[in-house]
């Protein structure tokens, strides 16, 4: 599955840039913990990616300030969802979103869930972070 994931990366233009060590930081806690989805096409491709760690509302607050990267304690230091990783260069965000609605947080539906989404500006090749939320 590590494979697939970085597989995945190369269609992403955030994803692309990230080094070994934001790889190892941003992912395999996820693996580890179990705190993951990884989805394949019939043919058994990758076709996307997204990972999340259970935080306290402190630690939210500090990552969606930006302040901070997630760190190993934080994984799951709390109630919040928080989305490190999406992966869905193929256009298969939605249908994520929906599964992990209906199937992996079924048990916590109605709570805000968000993500920090970083978005490449090609021509001068910087990254604008944004933070989204959404509803399980």
């Amino acid at each position: 599955m590590l494979g697939g994931v970085m597989l995945l990366s190369q269609y992403s233009p955030l994803h692309r840039r990230y080094s070994v060590a934001e790889w190892q930081h941003r992912i395999i806690p996820a693996f580890d913990l179990d705190q993951f989805c990884y989805y394949e096409d019939d043919q058994g491709r990758p076709v996307a990616f997204c990972n999340w760690a259970f935080v306290s509302i402190q630690v939210r607050k500090i990552l969606l300030s930006g302040s901070r990267d997630l760190i190993e304690t934080d994984w799951q230091s709390g109630d919040f969802i928080f989305i490190p990783e999406m992966i869905a260069p193929f256009g298969h965000a939605r249908a994520v979103v929906r599964d992990l609605r209906q199937r992996v947080f079924s048990s916590k539906k109605g709570q805000r869930v968000c993500t920090v989404r970083g978005t490449i500006h090609p021509d001068v090749g910087t990254c604008a972070r944004k933070v989204q939320w959404f509803s399980i």
